[in-house]
């Protein structure tokens, strides 16, 4: 037996009025929809939450962010300004090695020139004096 007509065949309990039985439908209707929107509803809750969570913390690493890169700017500033420096002296260290090598030249010229003395003097001393041989 269905349920609908136990409940006509019943004769205990009063007829339901057709209007009865939909006000009863809509009611269930209703509360499973609140049921429903209710559990929706928590899960949007908790989802929203969750984005507004995580939006402060990315807004907080982007913060984070833009003061590391200022920071790192600030550095790489710095350390251009020794590169262009390093640069300049460099520069003045290539004169240095130019008047280096100028010296080298000019010691290694001074040295030959020495020894050619040193030897037209050796040679000198062992030849004997012209005049002191034609006296005895």
């Amino acid at each position: 037996m269905s349920t609908a007509a136990s409940i006509t065949s019943d004769p205990l309990r009063p007829e339901a009025s057709s209007a009865q039985r939909t006000k009863e439908a809509k009611d269930a209707f209703t509360a499973s929809l609140n049921s429903v929107g209710a559990s929706i509803d928590a899960e949007l809750q908790a989802r929203a939450k969750n984005i507004h969570a995580n939006a402060k913390a990315l807004t907080k690493q982007e913060d984070d962010l833009r003061k590391e890169t200022k920071s790192l700017a600030k550095e790489n500033d710095s350390l251009q300004k020794l590169l262009d420096k390093t640069k300049k002296d460099m520069k003045g260290l290539d004169d240095l090695d130019d008047l280096m090598a100028n010296l080298d030249a000019d010691m290694a010229m001074i040295e030959e020139t020495l020894r050619l003395a040193e030897e037209g003097d050796d040679e000198q001393a062992t030849e004997p004096a012209p005049d002191t041989a034609s006296k005895r």
